[in-house]
């Protein structure tokens, strides 16, 4: 009897800078170290599931056993702001109570490819799941080397690459996203103007580099948050010339990442 595919992880990978991510910050200002360990148990019970896990009933219990001090009010304040924050994907826990996320699904992928596990992401995915490699033919023996391909024969499938993000469009989406920025603000302890006031410097910042383009839009997020912890955004001289005279929005971005 063959034996059953596991699909659940024995581990996961844990950034060490896990808890100065935005989402994280925002999740600890909030409801403390409540939230932080909420929110750590709450991955250990997806990924021991696979790559997502419906929000039951029976899971609540479950994890207020294990949550000593946490209240059940407690716990959908946390599950809520969570998926308001984009730690979650908000469209599949509003239409079918599940929680998992590109993030997740990228590194449950990766995970199951190093151990050469057959598992594939079929249900609620979110990212793109590469195609097999198909097997090499064997040659046929006593065959025309002038003897045409099947036109059967289907073509190969090429992976599109994501397109990048210019400079002025990646400006243009950190100041209209506020479901980002609101907590990158609560972090660094920003007002609405100092906010703006950096996300012009860094765009300075990246013309002075000769960066004019990130590989998405979480690329940008990214590149913003580790200059601003670093202090380069403070001070960096402008010219009218510089500035932008538009930061409306333009045009189409990659989909919400943790």
């Amino acid at each position: 009897m063959a034996r059953p595919i596991k699909h659940g992880l024995d581990y996961f990978p844990f950034d060490v800078d896990f808890f100065s991510d935005e989402k994280l910050y925002a999740i600890s200002g909030e409801f403390g170290l409540k939230g932080e360990i909420t929110t750590i148990k709450l991955l250990c019970a997806v990924y021991r599931n696979g790559y997502y896990i419906e929000w039951t009933e029976m899971l609540k219990f479950k994890m207020l056993k294990e949550l000593p001090g946490v209240s059940p009010d407690l716990l959908d304040q946390i599950i809520k702001r969570l998926v308001k924050w984009d730690f979650f994907d908000k469209d599949l826990f509003d239409s079918a109570s599940i929680l998992t996320s590109r993030g997740i699904q990228r590194r449950y992928q990766a995970i199951s490819t190093k151990m050469h596990r057959k598992n594939a992401i079929k249900e609620h995915c979110l990212i793109e799941v590469p195609m097999p490699t198909p097997s090499k033919a064997k040659p046929q023996k006593n065959v025309s080397q002038t003897t045409p391909p099947s036109v059967d024969t289907p073509a190969p499938v090429l992976k599109s690459k994501g397109a990048s993000v210019s400079i002025d469009e990646s400006v243009a989406k950190l100041l209209s996203d506020t479901t980002w920025n609101e907590p990158v603000c609560m972090r660094y302890k920003l007002s609405p103007e100092q906010f703006k006031q950096k996300i012009s410097n860094f765009r300075l910042h990246c013309l002075s580099i000769e960066r004019h383009e990130h590989e998405d839009i979480n690329d940008a997020k990214r590149h913003f948050c580790t200059l601003l912890q670093q202090g380069k955004l403070d001070d960096i001289s402008t010219t009218t010339s510089e500035a932008p005279t538009d930061y409306s929005f333009s045009g189409g971005f990659g989909g919400k990442d943790i």
